[in-house]
């Protein structure tokens, strides 16, 4: 009976994990107390040799400015992948509020809206495949919120997923990048925008 009752909590699991391929549902990118996609994959945490997960985005950032952000997965043999971003001011009373607008660049990505207003941008379908194997990079674009009150923290989540349509063998790995306004938009002066610099 014991087996039966895991059979069928796996296939219950498995529509749902072949519905992300077209993106997770909002809220999953463990920032501000959020989970993450091991809520539906399993698999055992990665170790330094499974893999990576990294963001380019600036360190600085001036009001109104637009950026792109840099998401890369790796897994040898990866073959299919997701991801989830997010970016809210860190304090408060502002705390865990929307920071600045997503969007998507491509068909490889889309922007959904969570709870409170809060933007998550995400992989579809088509963004999920990763051709050749082994890497998978989505790009998309952060508008800065056009008053800077303080610090801007963008959480991601990612699926480097085994290819077995199933939510076992999976690893989630996720990334915290840190990012404050620039020296001249706390002073109000002007100077040169700072290029986007990759998160390590």
């Amino acid at each position: 009976m014991r087996g039966l009752v895991a059979l069928a909590g796996l296939l219950v699991v498995l529509p749902a994990v072949a519905a992300y391929q077209n993106g997770p549902m909002p809220g999953l990118t463990g920032g501000f107390g959020e989970p993450t996609c091991t809520m539906c994959h399993q698999g055992q945490p990665p170790g330094p040799k499974d893999g990576t997960l990294s963001l380019e985005a600036p360190r600085e950032f001036r009001p109104g400015q637009t950026y792109q952000l840099r998401i890369t997965l790796t897994r040898r043999n990866l073959a299919v992948g997701g991801f989830e971003i997010s970016a809210r001011f860190r304090a408060r009373p502002s705390a865990g509020a929307q920071a600045g607008t997503l969007r998507p660049l491509d068909p490889r990505t889309q922007v959904v809206t969570g709870a409170k207003g809060v933007q998550y941008a995400q992989h579809t379908q088509a963004g999920s495949k990763a051709v050749p194997p082994g890497k998978l990079t989505w790009v998309i674009e952060w508008r800065a919120p056009d008053q800077a009150p303080g610090t801007v923290l963008f959480h991601v989540a990612a699926n480097a997923a085994n290819g077995d349509a199933s939510p076992l063998g999976d690893l989630i790995y996720t990334f915290e990048a840190v990012s404050g306004p620039a020296r001249s938009a706390r002073s109000g002066s002007l100077a040169p925008a700072p290029a986007p610099l990759p998160a390590h």
